[in-house]
């Protein structure tokens, strides 16, 4: 999303690559062979997608046969050009492939060679209407978990009226029937797709950087960025409880929460992202009420508050802030840096800079191999060691959670990572429908 002028939603369908085909093939594939039984290998190779770049890391030129489309893969496997065919669990299923007039032995591919989450695609120029799009898909999977189908959406009353978008669910009804209604005749909904019970899996995810080499504009003028390199430090607004001592210092002592301490270490993630390896050029600032750090946020006296409640009743009634995702997990809470989402590039910055902790744990790359993290240029080629400089600075999540909350703290549930096979990965924070938070 950086740099391209759209905004991106919540996803609301995870996918990925598979390999389909002639089984025997399609066993090759998922065990990545191309010799002995499997030299007959061929795969069919969509040009210009994410799956062809994969492909191309994954076998050798003469195993593949490109092609445009979709459709000339299914063509090409029918005429035995191809015995195996690219394609996620919604882009080659059995029916769909039979429907072209394949005749011969078919199966799907058991592992997922990337992440495909697919979300809806709004202009970043527009926040509000981009807010309101990642409120209604929220609803309905709130809406799913509640038991409020589209029968039953219009008899639930209340101040917040879900939220304001009553008439999506009327018109469409929860995500679980909008999917029954429209996929579950193709494949099955798959674990992924469902809803966290917020004790039987982790939602720690990383998603996929996409095109980190296109060099993208530098820090855009009298933006955030420019205006914190500019002074020569990041002001973080952390929310802390009088008891707390008012000098902050550089966010090492002992005398905090240790919550606090990992909202801490994400704003050091993020001023070492800009100050090439520095974390601590942050000066934290204390508020004790919620309203104040939005405040601080509205008038420029902070940058970043680590620790906000990024969940629908927060995105609801309190306009113009943009969530990353969630670092921490704990109870009803969710916890993100919170920016103002009319700095699209900020916003756009935080949030992946959010997201390297846990994408350096899901790929074994650590404080020591820092290095091992891909340059990114879509802000600039001067910031291109963004994702290298935090995971340096503050490690990969398990590094970061346990210097902040111990080391033999048990980690478990929502806050762990979710890898292969995949659990579910939906979490619309609990909050009644048509009541307050």
């Amino acid at each position: 999303s950086a740099g391209m002028g759209f905004s991106f939603s919540s996803p609301y369908l995870y996918d990925g690559m598979t390999f389909n085909g002639v089984p025997e093939f399609v066993t090759c594939a998922d065990k990545l062979s191309a010799v002995e039984d499997c030299n007959g290998i061929l795969i069919c190779s969509i040009l210009g997608t994410t799956w062809h770049d994969k492909t191309k890391e994954l076998f050798p030129s003469s195993n593949l046969v490109i092609v445009e489309d979709q459709v000339e893969s299914i063509q090409n496997l029918i005429a035995g050009k191809c015995n195996v065919i690219q394609g996620g669990q919604y882009d080659a299923p059995e029916i769909i492939v039979r429907g072209y007039g394949y005749d011969g032995p078919y199966s799907q591919g058991k592992i997922s060679f990337t992440k495909e989450p697919l979300a809806m695609v709004t202009r970043d120029d527009d926040p509000e209407f981009a807010a309101f799009v990642y409120k209604v898909l929220q609803v309905l999977l709130l809406a799913e978990t509640q038991n409020v189908t589209m029968m039953t959406a219009s008899t639930v009353s209340g101040t917040t009226e879900f939220f304001g978008v009553t008439n999506a669910l009327t018109a469409v009804g929860n995500y679980g029937e909008v999917y029954t209604r429209h996929l579950s005749s193709i494949s099955p909904r798959l674990e992924v797709n469902t809803i966290n019970d917020g004790e039987t899996t982790g939602l720690l995810y990383s998603y996929p950087l996409g095109k980190v080499d296109v060099v993208g504009p530098g820090p855009i003028k009298h933006g955030v960025i420019e205006r914190i390199l500019q002074r020569g430090f990041l002001r973080c607004g952390i929310r802390l409880f009088p008891h707390y001592p008012d000098d902050l210092g550089g966010g090492q002592g002992t005398s905090f929460d240790n919550t606090d301490l990992l909202n801490m270490e994400s704003c050091r993630a993020l001023t070492a992202s800009l100050f090439q390896r520095i974390p601590d050029n942050t000066s934290f600032q204390r508020y004790s009420e919620d309203d104040d750090i939005f405040l601080a946020l509205e008038n420029g006296d902070i940058d970043v508050y680590a620790g906000g409640e990024g969940d629908l009743y927060s995105d609801a009634f309190t306009p113009g802030l943009s969530f990353s995702r969630p670092y921490f997990y704990e109870g009803v809470k969710a916890l993100s840096l919170a920016t103002l989402i009319a700095d699209t590039q900020w916003s756009d910055f935080v949030y992946w800079v959010t997201m390297a902790p846990i994408y350096a744990e899901e790929n074994g790359i650590t404080q020591e191999t820092s290095d091992d993290m891909p340059l990114v240029n879509l802000f600039g080629t001067d910031l291109e060691r963004l994702l290298r400089d935090a995971i340096h600075a503050v490690g990969n999540y398990d590094e970061m959670y346990r210097r902040t909350l111990g080391q033999d703290a048990t980690r478990a549930g929502l806050n762990t990572l979710n890898v292969f096979p995949y659990g579910p990965q939906y979490y619309p924070l609990p909050c009644a429908l048509g009541n307050n938070c």
